[in-house]
């Protein structure tokens, strides 16, 4: 006896977008739902029945496109003005919602794409030397949300504008919102351009007290490219390798050139209380974050706290340069803590010891002061 259950119904799928041509129901002939490909149910040659992978096309493009873009507005918007919210906010936010936007596929294979995108972002800053390596891990934590953000927000507008869009109209309006979308950070930047920030001045201070006279402390006293013990992790990523001073300290008026393996740093001596306190100004900064911050003065403060212990102070002030604050100044402020204790750990060690060793230290560590050396090239 034949079967009365209804013949399986076969798939159709679009030409061009591969997009279901049955669901939802529509009239045939007529144009594809999602891409207005023209198709005939009664002609074969109009629809396939099966979908057909070409795996690039789907992500590829567009990767390229988000890539490209956040690199060329990052160095552009780098150049056009003020490190804000235009390169830390609108660049990554255009990044994910370029992808967003412009993948179609799963939800997790978009938001897998978006980190991708960040990923290669941020090393293309690396290589083209637009970040160092302490700023491109940053960065990365950084752009992070907006990015997540962007990947939301383009995923909603593509599916509002699907709906809402005919499909005739689809071509150009999806042209529209990628262009503007590409354009938005520049137009962040103009904004931020147009309204100047008013100057930030930070001061940072770290105290340390260790076992010594307060002679012995303030013989002591060095700078940071004098210090001879490991440094940490944090300066290693974030501060160029120092190498030498070269200078008097005991002199008001004295400039002391500070070598690094990527600049330099001039500082001046502008007063000098003999076992109280020695302030200085820096005069010249040359260490590639020029950008980010401007070293303006220090100061180290010895106090004696009884007989046999002294508290030392170290200041520094610095104009800011990074914004939002929320988000920079925290960082900041941890850096140069970091980099006065080092500092401040270098200084007891070095009271710490004899007279005899330190004597005998002056000349072999290769980041003693050379007062009668010559600067070596840069």
């Amino acid at each position: 006896m034949p079967s009365s259950a209804p013949p399986p119904r076969f798939k159709r799928f679009c030409l061009r977008c591969q997009a279901d041509l049955l669901h939802p129901p529509q009239d045939s002939p007529g144009p594809c739902w999602k891409c207005g490909e023209p198709f005939d149910l009664e002609d074969p040659h109009t629809w396939a029945t099966e979908r057909v992978y070409v795996w690039w096309k789907f992500w590829l493009p567009c990767f390229l496109l988000a890539t490209g873009s956040g690199i060329l507005s990052y160095a552009i918007c780098l150049q056009l003005g003020d490190l804000g919210l235009a390169l830390f906010v609108a660049v990554p936010l255009s990044i994910g919602t370029v992808v967003g936007y412009g993948v179609p596929g799963h939800t997790w294979v978009v938001g897998c794409l978006g980190f991708l995108v960040l990923g290669s972002v941020v090393g293309g800053l690396l290589v083209l030397d637009l970040s160092g390596l302490f700023c491109g891990f940053i960065l990365f934590g950084v752009f992070l949300i907006p990015v997540i953000a962007g990947v939301s927000l383009g995923l909603v507008l593509r599916s509002i504008l699907t709906e809402i869009v005919p499909w005739n109209q689809r071509w150009f309006f999806d042209k529209l919102c990628l262009t503007g979308i590409l354009l938005s950070p520049y137009a962040t930047q103009a904004i931020e351009n147009a309204f100047p920030r008013r100057e930030q001045i930070e001061t940072v201070q770290t105290s340390l007290t260790f076992h010594a006279t307060p002679e012995e402390a303030w013989n002591a006293v060095m700078f940071y490219e004098e210090v001879t013990h490991e440094r940490p992790w944090l300066l290693k990523l974030a501060l160029p390798q120092p190498l030498r001073s070269v200078g008097d300290k005991s002199r008001v008026g004295e400039i002391v050139t500070c070598y690094y393996d990527k600049g330099v740093l001039k500082k001046r001596i502008s007063r000098r209380v003999a076992q109280q306190r020695l302030e200085f100004d820096v005069v010249e900064q040359h260490l590639h974050f020029e950008r980010d911050v401007t070293l303006l003065d220090g100061a180290f403060e010895v106090a004696p706290v009884d007989g046999q212990s002294t508290q030392v102070t170290l200041t520094t002030r610095y104009r800011r340069q990074l914004y939002p604050t929320w988000l920079w100044k925290p960082i900041e402020r941890r850096v140069v803590h970091t980099l006065h204790e080092h500092v401040l750990e270098g200084m007891r060690r070095r009271a710490a010891r004899t007279p005899d060793d330190r004597l005998d230290s002056i000349d072999t560590h290769p980041y003693s002061p050379v007062p009668d050396a010559e600067p070596a090239p840069l």
